[in-house]
Formats: C-alpha cells, sequence, structure tokens
C-alpha cells in the first residue's frame, strides 16, 4: 500500500472543518427563519428606508380577519402613480403595531403612498415610523387611509 503525503491530514482536518461550518450554518438557518409576520415588518421598514412618495387613492377597506383582536384596523386596497404607470396594491393595516383613526381610511380619499424606487409595485402607506394616511382634502374634512405588491394597471 502507498504511503500518503504528508499533507493528506491537514487537507482532511480542513475539509471536515469545512463541511462542518456549512452544516451547522445550513441548520441555523433552517430553524431560524422568520416569520411571515417579521418578513412582512422588514419589508416595510425597507420601503419606508428607501421610499419615494406619491399620491394615491383608497380605493377600498376590507375588515380585518376574525383573528386580529376587535377594532383592528383593516386591509386597504389603494392604487398610485409614478413615471406614468398605475399601481394598486393592498396592505393589511392589522399587522402594524400602531393606532389608526377609522376617519382616515375612507374609500375614494387621498393617501400619500411611498413606493421603493427599484421597484414601483413595492409600496406600504404606513409602517411602524411613518403613516401616510389622514391627509386632508381641500374641503378641510379628514382623508382615508400587510400589503401585496401593487401591479400596474392595464
Amino acid at each position: 500500500m502507498p504511503a500518503l503525503p504528508s499533507w493528506w491530514p491537514v487537507a482532511a482536518a480542513v475539509g471536515g472543518g469545512a463541511a462542518l461550518a456549512g452544516a451547522a450554518i445550513w441548520l441555523w438557518r433552517h430553524w431560524h427563519r422568520p416569520s411571515a409576520d417579521e418578513l412582512e415588518r422588514q419589508r416595510r421598514l425597507h420601503v419606508h428606508a428607501v421610499g419615494r412618495l406619491a399620491s394615491g387613492e383608497i380605493l377600498e377597506m376590507i375588515p380585518a380577519p376574525l383573528e386580529a383582536q376587535e377594532n383592528a384596523a383593516p386591509t386597504l386596497v389603494y392604487q398610485y402613480s409614478t413615471h406614468g404607470v398605475t399601481y394598486q396594491a393592498s396592505q393589511a393595516l392589522h399587522l402594524i403595531e400602531a393606532s389608526f383613526d377609522p376617519a382616515s381610511w375612507i374609500p375614494g380619499w387621498p393617501v400619500q403612498v411611498k413606493y421603493d424606487p427599484a421597484q414601483p409595485g413595492n409600496s406600504i402607506v404606513a409602517c411602524e415610523h411613518w403613516n401616510g394616511l389622514g391627509m386632508r382634502r381641500a374641503s378641510g374634512a379628514v382623508a382615508a387611509g400587510g400589503s401585496t405588491p401593487g401591479k400596474p394597471l392595464q
């Protein structure tokens, strides 16, 4: 039987260590996946950090799911335009730990929208640190106010 080269034990140790480190990273990522609510929170905060403002309009208010606490904020469907493209999106306000005035989400009323300039369909009307609801109409009345990415309207 031929003798093994002198560097072979070092190569085996390095290879085994790399395999062990890779397995540990895979296990950590597999067991520490963020929840859907956490991913949505991270998305909202990202759009808030990089977002540009656009004027929008609330189209519809969908009541919060039954499992949400009583008097929870609804899901809003809204539209906004940027660079000549109109997007329609929705955001579940009951996922945000903030209080909202029910008079701020009336369909047909204006709303400020923050959108990601790199992905204009990715937008929010509110997050933990910002609120685009409650704009005022010219008459002085209070205006309307998770989230699905917007899609261009045909």
